[in-house]
């Protein structure tokens, strides 16, 4: 079996200034499928993230997890290029982001941000020859030692 679409739920405070947040990232908004309490971000043809308030959130996961703590996540999205994942990540940081890791490990070369709400994003470039495995660390990467969002790991996996 195969999915035929992605939908990511996200909770965040205000769903308009979230899509705004993801439009200068260079994402699409469907406005089809926009209301006051919800945006959709179309991240590719079949995956879409779905920005809720946080009520309406709370609607869709029941009254029984609407108020416990969020299960934190990190999503990744794979780019064609590295300096597309400088792009981006420093477009989440001009636009109210906050950085959080920079991994660069063999062919692959990644940096990650939090969104306005908090939510990780990492984003990836998988090197297709030996060349651009041998990179280095930028200089504006963050302190300490974090790869896939285990403290203590830069480059294990």
């Amino acid at each position: 079996m195969c999915a035929g679409m992605v939908v990511v739920n996200l909770p965040v405070r205000d769903p308009i200034a979230s899509g705004d947040f993801y439009r200068a990232l260079g994402f699409d908004v469907d406005e089809e499928y926009c209301e006051e309490e919800a945006v959709a971000v179309r991240l590719a043809t079949a995956v879409v993230v779905m920005l809720l308030s946080r009520e309406r959130f709370g609607e869709f996961v029941g009254p029984g997890l609407a108020g416990r703590v969020p299960t934190p996540s990190l999503t990744s999205l794979g780019v064609p290029s590295r300096a597309l994942v400088d792009a981006l990540h420093d477009t989440a940081l001009a636009h109210g982001g906050s950085s959080r890791s920079f991994v660069t490990q063999g062919p692959l070369y990644a940096r990650s941000f939090a969104d306005p709400d908090g939510h990780v994003w990492e984003v990836l470039h998988m090197a297709d020859d030996a060349a651009a495995r041998d990179v280095a660390e930028p200089p504006d990467a963050p302190g300490g030692d974090v790869a896939f969002g285990t403290p203590g790991a830069r480059g294990a996996t």
